[in-house]
């Protein structure tokens, strides 16, 4: 049995696995965040497991209660949390199922506790401050983010917010597809919230706040099973808007955009 131990933002999370690929996995994903000698106990506990379900089919969560814990299945993963959401049994089919499963698990716990949340997005760094780039699979996330180099990558799918009420910050996210993670982990103030549009010139026009709240919750990684839960996850939207104003971008493909920003 492998266990491994990362700080993610400001959480400690302790991972557990039998399976050697899952270790090299995980390993892989979190070598820049493991904590070595932590005698602190763990905020969530995860427990993986190989050799669940079938290959991915699509992207849709089926996500309830039985007995006392919270359970998300896809074809390819399920999820067991306790209702305190402080541990998780999680079976994968393979890698991808793995990546997939353990944003859900960290969503989850994040919304949970009312902390943050995980915004299908891309985040970059400019001048200390961070600038969070949404939209659905196909928008353009990674097209900005590799536009945007050299400024640093802070996601580039899953972007890691905390929200309180004084303010907004992101952390440098582990969840990512093909970047790694730069030395920098944060946390930065974020400046804007940008929702992406291709198009042939470039524009950034104002959304009102309710546009801004509805923008960000179609983008949250979270799988509606408990109306108090949905509550929280809208709580936490609200509180990111009235603290950040956010933008719909019409950019073209290449770093002209950031002109419209900076």
């Amino acid at each position: 049995m492998t266990i491994i131990e990362a700080k993610i933002a400001d959480h400690h999370v302790a991972f557990e696995t039998q399976s050697e690929w899952i270790a090299a996995y995980l390993l892989d994903k979190f070598a820049e965040l493991i904590a070595e000698g932590s005698e602190t106990i763990a905020d969530l506990y995860v427990a993986v497991e190989e050799g669940y379900g079938e290959p991915f089919v699509d992207y849709e969560v089926e996500a309830g209660t039985e007995g006392e814990h919270v359970v998300y299945k896809r074809t390819d993963y399920r999820i067991e949390m306790d209702r305190a959401y402080g541990s998780a049994r999680v079976g994968v089919y393979d890698d991808f199922a793995l990546k997939h499963a353990l944003v859900n698990v960290f969503s989850a716990f994040l919304t949970h506790r009312e902390w943050g949340l995980l915004v299908h997005s891309s985040c970059m760094l400019q001048s200390g401050r961070s600038y969070l780039f949404a939209g659905h699979s196909g928008a353009g996330k990674s097209t900005v983010a590799q536009l945007s180099f050299p400024r640093p990558i802070l996601s580039d799918e899953a972007t890691l917010i905390r929200i309180t009420d004084t303010g907004v910050e992101v952390y440098t996210s582990p969840f990512r597809s093909d970047t790694r993670m730069p030395e920098l982990k944060g946390p930065y103030p974020l400046a804007a919230i940008q929702f992406l549009r291709q198009s042939l010139e470039n524009q950034r026009v104002p959304v009102n706040k309710i546009e801004g709240v509805v923008g960000v919750m179609n983008r949250v990684f979270y799988w509606a099973h408990d109306p108090e839960e949905t509550k929280k996850v809208l709580r936490l939207c609200r509180r990111l808007i009235e603290h950040v104003p956010a933008f719909d971008l019409h950019f073209q493909k290449n770093d002209s955009f950031w002109e419209e920003i900076s």
